[in-house]
């Protein structure tokens, strides 16, 4: 069995701003998702959950190849831009970083 190196993991947990529309929120989000999964080689994987409690209502769930796509992520317009209107919208943002345990994996299997 082949080891794989581990995808570079990012969880970040967003706390709504009282009074902001959340369906703006996931708006914003899920655009911020799909250009980056569509536009950087290195983004494996970008989800968007909308939880079911408040003490955060949404979780990014990001796998990137490794470490330094991750950082050229944060380099990139689209995210910029989020990351500046974001503010109007998140009154806390988490963020968790770390590797996928590896297994026996396709990486075009993640990709889908």
């Amino acid at each position: 069995m082949a080891t794989l190196n581990p995808y570079y993991v990012v969880f970040v947990e967003l706390t709504l701003k009282p009074n902001v529309s959340k369906t703006d929120a996931k708006k914003l989000l899920v655009q911020n998702a799909a250009l980056s999964f569509e536009n950087e080689p290195g983004c494996y994987r970008f989800d968007v959950v909308e939880t079911h409690n408040d003490e955060a209502q949404f979780i990014l769930y990001e796998i990137y190849r490794d470490e330094n796509a991750f950082f050229e992520h944060l380099k990139t317009k689209h995210y910029q831009q989020f990351d500046l209107v974001s503010e109007q919208f998140f009154e806390s943002i988490r963020i968790r970083r770390g590797g996928l345990v590896p297994r026996e994996l396709d990486v075009e299997k993640v990709k889908k």
